[in-house]
């Protein structure tokens, strides 16, 4: 079954998207916890977590769960600590 169009664009974006340093999803959820109570404070980015905010950005599971636990740290601050 050949791709849509719209598949295809999907697809090149992104690769045009994929750098030879990413975290994985597993990586990811090691440092998730810090990484949403900084966003959840609305506090600047660590660089240390540069590529964690990348790969939520890029990771639709990821950024959902991520998402979740924002909410949950903005409606009950300190429960990560």
């Amino acid at each position: 079954m050949p791709l849509s169009n719209q598949q295809v664009r999907v697809l090149a974006g992104a690769c045009r998207e994929t750098h030879t340093d990413e975290i994985d999803c597993e990586e990811f959820l090691t440092f998730m916890a810090e990484y949403a109570e900084v966003r959840a404070e609305g506090r600047a980015l660590p660089e240390r977590l540069a590529k964690v905010a990348e790969h939520e950005r890029l990771c639709t599971n990821c950024r959902d769960e991520c998402g979740a636990l924002i909410e949950l740290v903005r409606g009950q601050p300190g429960v990560l600590r």
